[in-house]
Protein backbone atom coordinates (compact mmCIF):
# COMPACT_ATOMS: atom_id res chain seq x y z
CA UNK A 1 0.00 0.00 0.00
CA UNK A 2 2.42 2.51 0.73
CA UNK A 3 6.60 3.03 0.69
CA UNK A 4 8.94 5.02 2.44
CA UNK A 5 11.74 7.23 0.61
CA UNK A 6 14.20 9.64 1.88
CA UNK A 7 15.05 8.11 4.23
CA UNK A 8 12.23 7.61 5.44
CA UNK A 9 11.11 11.09 5.73
CA UNK A 10 8.11 11.24 2.88
CA UNK A 11 5.41 8.90 2.46
CA UNK A 12 4.94 7.26 -0.84
CA UNK A 13 1.72 5.80 -2.41
CA UNK A 14 2.01 2.66 -4.88
CA UNK A 15 -0.58 4.99 -6.96
CA UNK A 16 2.78 7.04 -8.24
CA UNK A 17 2.41 5.90 -12.52
CA UNK A 18 6.30 5.49 -14.04
CA UNK A 19 6.78 7.73 -16.52
CA UNK A 20 9.60 9.15 -19.09
CA UNK A 21 10.67 13.11 -18.35
CA UNK A 22 11.63 14.83 -22.33
CA UNK A 23 14.70 13.42 -21.45
CA UNK A 24 13.69 9.55 -21.57
CA UNK A 25 14.81 9.16 -18.16
CA UNK A 26 12.73 6.92 -15.93
CA UNK A 27 10.61 9.34 -13.62
CA UNK A 28 7.44 9.32 -10.92
CA UNK A 29 4.23 11.26 -11.80
CA UNK A 30 2.42 11.70 -8.72
CA UNK A 31 -1.28 11.51 -8.54
CA UNK A 32 -1.46 14.05 -6.18
CA UNK A 33 -5.20 14.70 -5.88
CA UNK A 34 -5.10 10.56 -5.58
CA UNK A 35 -2.89 10.62 -2.95
CA UNK A 36 -4.78 12.79 -0.76
CA UNK A 37 -8.28 10.87 -1.19
CA UNK A 38 -6.49 7.88 -0.27
CA UNK A 39 -4.77 9.40 3.01
CA UNK A 40 -8.25 11.06 3.95
CA UNK A 41 -9.81 7.58 3.46
CA UNK A 42 -7.53 6.05 5.76
CA UNK A 43 -7.84 8.79 8.16
CA UNK A 44 -12.35 7.73 8.37
CA UNK A 45 -11.32 4.11 8.53
CA UNK A 46 -8.93 4.26 11.73
CA UNK A 47 -11.51 6.90 12.88
CA UNK A 48 -14.34 4.37 12.54
CA UNK A 49 -11.95 1.24 13.60
CA UNK A 50 -11.44 3.19 17.00
CA UNK A 51 -14.57 4.19 17.97
CA UNK A 52 -16.14 0.40 17.11
CA UNK A 53 -13.03 -0.60 19.36
CA UNK A 54 -14.46 1.51 22.40
CA UNK A 55 -15.44 -0.49 25.52
CA UNK A 56 -19.38 -0.67 25.76
CA UNK A 57 -19.15 0.84 29.19
CA UNK A 58 -17.39 4.01 27.20
CA UNK A 59 -20.50 4.38 24.92
CA UNK A 60 -22.76 4.40 27.64
CA UNK A 61 -21.08 8.01 28.91
CA UNK A 62 -22.71 9.10 31.91
CA UNK A 63 -22.44 12.79 33.68
CA UNK A 64 -21.74 11.58 36.80
CA UNK A 65 -18.25 11.24 36.33
CA UNK A 66 -15.47 12.28 38.89
CA UNK A 67 -14.55 15.38 38.12
CA UNK A 68 -10.83 15.85 35.81
CA UNK A 69 -9.79 17.87 39.45
CA UNK A 70 -10.33 15.30 41.42
CA UNK A 71 -8.56 12.51 39.37
CA UNK A 72 -5.32 15.03 38.88
CA UNK A 73 -5.65 15.44 42.48
CA UNK A 74 -5.13 11.66 43.68
CA UNK A 75 -2.89 10.94 41.17
CA UNK A 76 0.84 11.26 41.81
CA UNK A 77 4.16 9.31 41.41
CA UNK A 78 4.78 6.37 43.31
CA UNK A 79 8.28 7.81 44.67
CA UNK A 80 8.61 4.33 47.09
CA UNK A 81 9.40 2.56 43.26
CA UNK A 82 10.52 5.74 41.43
CA UNK A 83 13.35 7.88 43.19
CA UNK A 84 12.83 11.49 41.66
CA UNK A 85 16.35 11.89 39.93
CA UNK A 86 15.53 8.38 38.52
CA UNK A 87 14.27 10.24 34.93
CA UNK A 88 17.41 12.51 34.62
CA UNK A 89 19.42 9.72 32.77
CA UNK A 90 19.60 8.40 28.93
CA UNK A 91 17.85 5.38 27.89
CA UNK A 92 14.32 3.83 29.20
CA UNK A 93 13.07 4.93 32.27
CA UNK A 94 10.09 3.47 33.80
CA UNK A 95 7.84 5.52 36.32
CA UNK A 96 5.31 3.95 38.77
CA UNK A 97 2.21 6.04 39.49
CA UNK A 98 -0.48 5.94 42.55
CA UNK A 99 -3.75 7.13 40.98
CA UNK A 100 -6.39 5.98 43.75
CA UNK A 101 -6.01 2.30 45.05
CA UNK A 102 -4.37 1.87 41.45
CA UNK A 103 -0.52 1.27 40.75
CA UNK A 104 0.26 2.10 37.23
CA UNK A 105 3.82 1.44 35.22
CA UNK A 106 4.67 3.95 32.53
CA UNK A 107 7.84 4.69 31.16
CA UNK A 108 9.56 7.62 29.66
CA UNK A 109 12.51 7.55 27.28
CA UNK A 110 15.51 9.63 27.59
CA UNK A 111 17.59 11.53 24.66
CA UNK A 112 20.39 13.80 27.21
CA UNK A 113 21.87 16.35 25.91
CA UNK A 114 25.81 16.59 26.69
CA UNK A 115 25.11 19.92 27.89
CA UNK A 116 23.44 20.45 31.28
CA UNK A 117 21.68 23.74 30.09
CA UNK A 118 20.52 22.35 27.10
CA UNK A 119 16.54 23.24 26.75
CA UNK A 120 14.48 20.33 27.42
CA UNK A 121 12.00 19.06 24.67
CA UNK A 122 8.71 17.13 26.27
CA UNK A 123 7.29 15.46 23.42
CA UNK A 124 3.80 13.16 23.65
CA UNK A 125 2.59 10.79 21.51
CA UNK A 126 -1.00 10.30 19.78
CA UNK A 127 -3.51 7.78 21.38
CA UNK A 128 -2.68 3.79 20.72
CA UNK A 129 0.70 4.49 19.52
CA UNK A 130 2.58 1.69 19.12
CA UNK A 131 5.22 1.55 20.00
CA UNK A 132 4.26 4.91 22.04
CA UNK A 133 7.47 6.69 20.87
CA UNK A 134 7.41 5.70 17.01
CA UNK A 135 6.37 9.82 16.25
CA UNK A 136 9.29 10.99 18.86
CA UNK A 137 11.78 8.56 17.19
CA UNK A 138 11.03 9.69 13.55
CA UNK A 139 10.98 13.19 14.44
CA UNK A 140 14.38 13.17 16.33
CA UNK A 141 16.22 10.79 14.02
CA UNK A 142 17.76 14.56 12.82
CA UNK A 143 18.74 16.44 15.90
CA UNK A 144 18.72 20.68 15.32
CA UNK A 145 21.46 22.35 15.17
CA UNK A 146 21.76 23.65 18.98
CA UNK A 147 21.57 21.45 21.63
CA UNK A 148 18.42 19.91 23.41
CA UNK A 149 17.28 16.91 25.86
CA UNK A 150 14.24 15.39 24.99
CA UNK A 151 12.14 13.30 26.53
CA UNK A 152 9.31 11.01 25.30
CA UNK A 153 6.76 10.05 28.07
CA UNK A 154 4.12 7.55 27.45
CA UNK A 155 0.65 7.73 28.83
CA UNK A 156 -0.80 5.62 30.70
CA UNK A 157 -2.38 2.02 29.34
CA UNK A 158 0.16 1.96 26.96
CA UNK A 159 2.02 -1.26 27.70
CA UNK A 160 0.31 -2.93 25.38
CA UNK A 161 -1.70 -2.48 21.79
CA UNK A 162 -5.01 -3.70 23.24
CA UNK A 163 -4.23 -1.55 26.64
CA UNK A 164 -5.36 2.04 25.11
CA UNK A 165 -9.06 0.93 24.28
CA UNK A 166 -9.30 -1.86 26.33
CA UNK A 167 -8.30 0.92 29.41
CA UNK A 168 -7.99 4.03 28.56
CA UNK A 169 -11.67 4.25 26.96
CA UNK A 170 -13.29 1.96 29.61
CA UNK A 171 -15.07 5.20 30.98
CA UNK A 172 -14.92 9.05 31.31
CA UNK A 173 -12.60 8.37 34.92
CA UNK A 174 -10.25 6.34 32.69
CA UNK A 175 -9.63 9.03 30.43
CA UNK A 176 -8.96 11.29 32.77
CA UNK A 177 -6.86 8.92 34.64
CA UNK A 178 -4.51 9.03 31.51
CA UNK A 179 -4.29 12.54 30.96
CA UNK A 180 -3.70 13.05 34.51
CA UNK A 181 -0.93 10.17 34.84
CA UNK A 182 0.50 11.71 32.15
CA UNK A 183 0.82 15.23 33.53
CA UNK A 184 2.49 14.05 36.68
CA UNK A 185 5.05 12.12 34.55
CA UNK A 186 5.75 15.31 32.61
CA UNK A 187 5.51 17.08 35.64
CA UNK A 188 8.39 15.28 37.04
CA UNK A 189 10.69 15.61 34.08
CA UNK A 190 10.65 18.78 33.64
CA UNK A 191 11.24 19.39 37.58
CA UNK A 192 14.30 17.09 37.59
CA UNK A 193 15.60 18.47 34.52
CA UNK A 194 15.23 22.09 35.64
CA UNK A 195 16.80 20.77 39.02
CA UNK A 196 20.17 19.72 36.85
CA UNK A 197 20.53 22.94 35.27
CA UNK A 198 18.01 22.53 32.30
CA UNK A 199 17.81 26.67 30.57
CA UNK A 200 13.49 25.96 30.03
CA UNK A 201 11.17 23.73 28.86
CA UNK A 202 8.95 23.49 25.80
CA UNK A 203 6.15 20.70 25.08
CA UNK A 204 5.01 19.43 22.03
CA UNK A 205 2.52 16.43 21.05
CA UNK A 206 0.69 15.04 18.59
CA UNK A 207 -3.01 14.28 18.40
CA UNK A 208 -3.74 13.16 21.86
CA UNK A 209 -0.24 14.22 23.19
CA UNK A 210 -1.39 17.59 21.63
CA UNK A 211 -4.23 17.50 24.40
CA UNK A 212 -2.13 16.35 27.03
CA UNK A 213 0.97 19.35 25.99
CA UNK A 214 -2.40 22.11 26.32
CA UNK A 215 -3.61 20.12 29.63
CA UNK A 216 -0.19 20.34 31.13
CA UNK A 217 0.18 24.28 30.15
CA UNK A 218 -2.96 25.24 31.18
CA UNK A 219 -3.31 23.07 34.58
CA UNK A 220 0.68 24.07 35.50
CA UNK A 221 2.28 26.96 33.66
CA UNK A 222 5.91 27.66 33.72
CA UNK A 223 7.02 26.24 29.90
CA UNK A 224 8.06 28.43 27.36
CA UNK A 225 6.31 27.75 24.37
CA UNK A 226 4.02 24.42 23.46
CA UNK A 227 3.63 22.91 19.82
CA UNK A 228 0.17 20.84 19.81
CA UNK A 229 0.28 18.92 16.53
CA UNK A 230 -2.69 17.51 14.28
CA UNK A 231 -4.60 17.91 17.54
CA UNK A 232 -6.60 20.48 19.77
CA UNK A 233 -8.36 20.95 23.51
CA UNK A 234 -11.63 19.18 22.17
CA UNK A 235 -11.59 16.03 22.09
CA UNK A 236 -15.35 15.42 22.53
CA UNK A 237 -15.20 17.00 18.91
CA UNK A 238 -13.50 14.08 17.81
CA UNK A 239 -15.69 11.49 19.96
CA UNK A 240 -18.96 13.17 18.24
CA UNK A 241 -17.03 12.78 14.95
CA UNK A 242 -16.42 9.30 15.53
CA UNK A 243 -20.05 8.41 16.34
CA UNK A 244 -21.43 10.24 13.19
CA UNK A 245 -19.16 8.37 10.99
CA UNK A 246 -20.44 5.23 12.89
CA UNK A 247 -24.10 5.95 12.27
CA UNK A 248 -24.96 6.26 16.22
CA UNK A 249 -26.11 8.81 18.54
CA UNK A 250 -24.28 9.27 21.63
CA UNK A 251 -26.44 8.44 25.25
CA UNK A 252 -25.55 12.44 26.57
CA UNK A 253 -26.30 16.36 25.21
CA UNK A 254 -23.47 17.31 23.00
CA UNK A 255 -23.51 20.21 25.95
CA UNK A 256 -23.00 17.51 28.41
CA UNK A 257 -20.17 15.68 26.34
CA UNK A 258 -18.42 19.03 26.16
CA UNK A 259 -18.39 19.40 29.99
CA UNK A 260 -16.76 16.23 30.51
CA UNK A 261 -14.46 16.06 26.98
CA UNK A 262 -13.53 19.33 26.20
CA UNK A 263 -10.28 20.32 27.30
CA UNK A 264 -10.54 23.74 26.11
CA UNK A 265 -11.43 25.81 28.79
CA UNK A 266 -8.51 24.31 31.19
CA UNK A 267 -6.10 25.18 28.61
CA UNK A 268 -6.15 28.79 29.13
CA UNK A 269 -2.22 30.13 28.51
CA UNK A 270 -0.67 32.66 26.95
CA UNK A 271 -1.47 32.46 23.21
CA UNK A 272 1.29 34.14 22.18
CA UNK A 273 3.51 30.85 23.27
CA UNK A 274 0.89 28.15 21.78
CA UNK A 275 1.95 27.16 18.08
CA UNK A 276 -0.64 25.04 16.96
CA UNK A 277 -0.27 22.93 13.57
CA UNK A 278 -3.05 21.11 12.05
CA UNK A 279 -3.12 18.85 8.61
CA UNK A 280 -5.23 20.55 6.25
CA UNK A 281 -6.91 17.11 4.88
CA UNK A 282 -7.28 15.38 8.83
CA UNK A 283 -10.38 13.58 9.88
CA UNK A 284 -9.36 13.80 13.24
CA UNK A 285 -8.49 17.20 14.20
CA UNK A 286 -10.00 19.32 10.69
CA UNK A 287 -8.91 22.77 10.71
CA UNK A 288 -12.85 23.34 9.73
CA UNK A 289 -13.53 21.78 13.23
CA UNK A 290 -10.96 22.51 15.31
CA UNK A 291 -8.85 25.55 14.32
CA UNK A 292 -11.58 27.97 16.21
CA UNK A 293 -10.11 26.27 19.77
CA UNK A 294 -7.09 28.27 19.47
CA UNK A 295 -6.74 32.01 20.07
CA UNK A 296 -3.84 31.91 17.14
CA UNK A 297 -4.40 30.95 13.62
CA UNK A 298 -2.72 27.35 13.13
CA UNK A 299 -0.29 26.47 10.70
CA UNK A 300 -1.65 24.05 8.39
CA UNK A 301 0.14 21.74 6.31
CA UNK A 302 -1.32 19.41 3.17
CA UNK A 303 -1.30 16.03 5.26
CA UNK A 304 -4.11 13.65 6.74
CA UNK A 305 -3.72 12.42 10.16
CA UNK A 306 -2.18 9.41 10.16
CA UNK A 307 0.39 9.32 7.61
CA UNK A 308 1.38 12.42 8.94
CA UNK A 309 3.00 10.80 11.58
CA UNK A 310 5.24 8.92 9.13
CA UNK A 311 6.30 11.37 6.96
CA UNK A 312 6.95 13.97 9.81
CA UNK A 313 9.73 16.37 8.48
CA UNK A 314 6.80 19.10 8.88
CA UNK A 315 6.31 18.27 12.50
CA UNK A 316 10.54 18.15 12.95
CA UNK A 317 10.84 21.63 11.03
CA UNK A 318 7.79 23.03 13.16
CA UNK A 319 8.91 21.93 16.72
CA UNK A 320 12.19 23.50 15.97
CA UNK A 321 11.00 26.82 14.57
CA UNK A 322 9.22 26.77 17.94
CA UNK A 323 12.50 25.99 20.53
CA UNK A 324 14.37 28.97 18.33
CA UNK A 325 11.52 31.46 18.99
CA UNK A 326 11.54 29.76 22.46
CA UNK A 327 15.62 30.55 23.12
CA UNK A 328 14.90 34.21 22.60
CA UNK A 329 11.37 34.24 24.41
CA UNK A 330 12.11 33.77 27.95
CA UNK A 331 9.08 33.73 30.34
CA UNK A 332 8.95 37.17 32.95
CA UNK A 333 9.85 35.07 35.94
CA UNK A 334 12.90 33.26 34.36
Amino acid sequence: MTGLVGGGERPVSVLMLASLDRNGRRGWKVCITMWDSVATEIDRWVLRSMHHRMPASFRDIRTDSPTFDDVLAETAVDERHTPPDSVYAPGVREVRLRSGDESITCHVRVRLSPDPAAPLLIFHHGFSEMPYYNSWQRIFRRMPAFPISTVCIQAPFHNHWREPFREAFRSVRRVYQTFAGSLRLMELVQRQFEVAGAAYTVLAGVSWGGVTSMLYAGQFGGVRAVAPMLSSPNLAQVIRDGAELMGEELPISEAELDDLLNFTPRCGFDAARVFPLLGRTDRFFSPERHAANYATEPVIIPRAHVFALYGVRPLREHIYSVMEWAETHPLRDE
